[in-house]
């Protein structure tokens, strides 16, 4: 059976606005699309939409396998159908699916921005990075954030696809706070390297400006699905480090480390485990800002769905919205 046409796209609608029982008729950001089946052998489809304001799910149960064949997950697709609810969650049961117009299509209402501003963000950062005195870890961060393709990348790159951070500006937000952690940690312990710290802080994630593509909407490159962050960061730095006249060998281990061991755990993808200070602060600065990220992520999706609490995939566990003050025994 033949899947209806679609007419021209309406004026669009952003997923924090639909309320259950309405109709939709508007564009989203596609990125899920799984064909399935269902108990009595007919196929359906299992779908995600999203724009900048928040993501949605959908089900579609007829026309879909011409429908999948007719998108691509990634791809900004026109939506017809009627908003339910699923588990507490509002889900759409799609009627119409098909490719959008893209005469009415603003990238910027699909991918959600940081609130901050990025040349303020990026400004805070240089100016850490001032801060630094050791003169071959202060070249190393000139070299890296004064490269205008580095710079540029940095300033647009999100800090992950969906866990935490995932918006334009993301990465330049997360590095930001875990640097500005990692400075109060440096003065409230002495014995740590604030140099070296600082650097680590800066250049964490660094790769995933290479590991991530943001351009329509946020998925890992073939490179980033082949080499990863850790990896892509550590070969630019090794090499600029080597381009350092006279950067020493010891220091040059020490920032490899602080790359390679942020992550803390080998079931998380570190290659090797924290064995100094400032690789095991760096870990748990880190750490505890991507955790951050991830709840006020759900907490975000709650409030807009309005319900009390939302499930974090990071967390591994719902999360509670409202403050003890706001809850009613």
């Amino acid at each position: 059976m033949r899947q209806p046409d679609l007419p021209g796209s309406r004026d669009k609608r952003f997923v924090a606005e639909l309320r259950v029982g309405e109709l939709v008729d508007t564009t989203f950001l596609l990125r899920r699309c799984d064909l399935r089946t269902r108990k009595n052998g007919e196929p359906y489809l299992a779908l995600e939409f999203s724009d900048k304001s928040g993501r949605v799910s959908g089900r579609m149960w007829d026309h879909a396998e011409a429908s999948a064949k007719a998108v691509g997950e990634g791809e900004y697709v026109h939506v017809v159908g009627a908003v339910e609810t699923w588990q507490a969650q509002p889900q759409i049961k799609v009627d119409r699916l098909g490719p959008a117009d893209a005469g009415y299509i603003d990238p910027a209402d699909y991918l959600p921005a940081s609130r901050r501003d990025v040349n303020e963000m990026y400004s805070e950062l240089l100016a850490i990075v001032d801060s630094v005195r050791n003169e071959h870890l202060r070249q190393l961060l000139d070299t890296t954030f004064g490269d205008s393709q580095v710079a540029a990348m940095f300033r647009r790159a999100p800090g992950g696809v969906m866990l935490h951070h995932a918006y334009v500006g993301g990465l330049l937000e997360h590095t930001l706070s875990v640097v500005n952690l990692a400075i109060r940690l440096a003065e409230h312990y002495p014995s740590l390297d604030r140099d070296l710290l600082i650097t680590g802080a800066c250049l964490h994630d660094l790769g995933k400006i290479w590991e991530l593509a943001y351009d329509q909407s946020f998925q890992y490159t073939l490179e980033g699905r082949l080499v990863g962050h850790l990896l892509l960061e550590s070969n630019w730095l090794a090499r600029c480090m080597d381009d350092i006249e006279g950067f020493p060998a010891p220091l040059r281990h020490h920032v490899l480390h602080l790359l390679a061991s942020h992550h803390g755990l080998f079931e998380h993808g570190a290659p090797v485990q924290p064995v100094t200070r400032e690789a095991l602060v760096l870990h748990y600065v880190d750490d505890l800002d991507s955790k951050m990220g991830a709840m006020d992520i759900a907490m975000a999706e709650a409030e807009a769905t309005g319900a009390d609490t939302a499930y974090s995939r990071s967390l591994g566990r719902k999360v509670i919205r409202r403050r003890w003050n706001e809850v009613k025994e």
